[in-house]
């Protein structure tokens, strides 16, 4: 008889601490899914007209994100000689999330190899962009 107690005693410990790692598991799975990153669009950007070679261009971005989890992800950058075109990606970190729409700000830093007059195209929308004409001496 003690066997036997002991036997279902040992079991139900054993099932107890499977589903507890299982559920573990399945919440680490979700926090997971709870970051996303979306393309938002720059609603000002901030900078100066002139820069110095290989020195640092500090330019103040501001751009909207959905919910209170928004902030900034990364730039996407792409080159076409001394015209850059910058989006913004957020990222979203959270499963709950204040729904306010924020305006974030960031800064774009921007070192210049060359000297010569530079086009910085952030984009403002799926066909637009606040475009930043630099002088770099």
């Amino acid at each position: 008889m003690k066997k036997t107690y002991n036997f279902i005693l040992i079991s139900i410990i054993i099932l107890g601490l499977s589903i507890s790692c299982n559920k573990h598991e399945k919440n680490n799975e979700e926090d997971k899914e709870c970051i996303t990153n979306k393309t938002e669009y720059v609603t000002s950007v901030d900078s100066p007209d002139t820069g110095t070679v290989n020195q640092l261009i500090n330019i103040e971005v501001k751009f909207r994100v959905i919910n209170g989890c928004g902030g900034l992800g990364k730039f996407i950058e792409t080159d076409n000689g001394n015209t850059r075109t910058i989006a913004v990606e957020a990222k979203y970190e959270g499963c709950f999330c204040t729904q306010v729409i924020a305006t974030r700000t960031v800064n774009y830093e921007f070192i210049p190899s060359n000297p010569g007059d530079y086009e910085l195209k952030f984009k403002s929308s799926p066909t637009e962009f606040i475009t930043v004409n630099l002088t770099i001496n």
